[in-house]
């Protein structure tokens, strides 16, 4: 009986070691694995944050490419005011319409000039087909041509590659009301 307690103690005391050296494998584990997601909290901040510095440069660096643009844009059109102004102040008292015209030519070819150089080109001409994604129709003309052609440019539109800018506004050609039938088919109907 006594050999039973013994082996019995034994064994309970090989258990007790057993779990022990297991708590302790698992306690090992556990200060691994937080070592670990220490590093890795660490590293998701790190990149958070350089996330949000690289998020930060390139509204800083678009803002700046736009206000670049703008300035381009705005150097160019201020010499055209420039030019405006020597019309305005050129030097006959008073000045002639042929000066006055000259300039205001030299300024629209400047204007245009300008446009061309931004590629900013204009999208229709009289005698087009119309198109509702550049042209915006103001009415519906009767006339004898093509229905849906562009009879008459009220005001331009413009694209800058293939992005519309502004859509022109246009007259657009549809069928004839032809009023002798009309008064024909009334006097008919008598």
């Amino acid at each position: 009986m006594i050999d039973k307690k013994k082996t019995k103690h034994r064994d309970e005391n090989l258990r007790n070691e057993a779990t022990e050296k297991v708590v302790e494998e698992l306690r090992a584990r556990i200060e691994e694995l937080n070592t670990v997601k220490e590093r890795l909290d660490d590293s998701y901040l790190r990149l958070a944050a350089e996330y949000d510095n690289y998020k930060k440069r390139q509204t800083k660096n678009f803002g700046e490419m736009v206000s670049a643009a703008r300035d381009t844009i705005i150097l160019k059109v201020l010499d055209i005011l420039d030019n405006f102004e020597r019309v305005l102040e050129s030097s006959e008292e008073p000045p002639s319409v042929e000066s006055i015209v000259e300039g205001v030519n030299l300024i629209h070819k400047q204007f245009h000039d300008m446009l061309v150089s931004e590629n900013i080109v204009s999208v229709c001409e009289v005698g087009d087909r119309f198109d509702p994604s550049i042209h915006e129709a103001i009415a519906l003309v009767p006339s004898d041509e093509d229905e849906n052609r562009v009879v008459d440019l009220m005001q331009k539109g413009y694209r800058c590659g293939d992005r519309l800018i502004r859509p022109a506004r246009v007259l657009v050609s549809g069928p004839r009301d032809d009023e002798e039938n009309l008064g024909n088919n009334v006097e008919d109907n008598k």
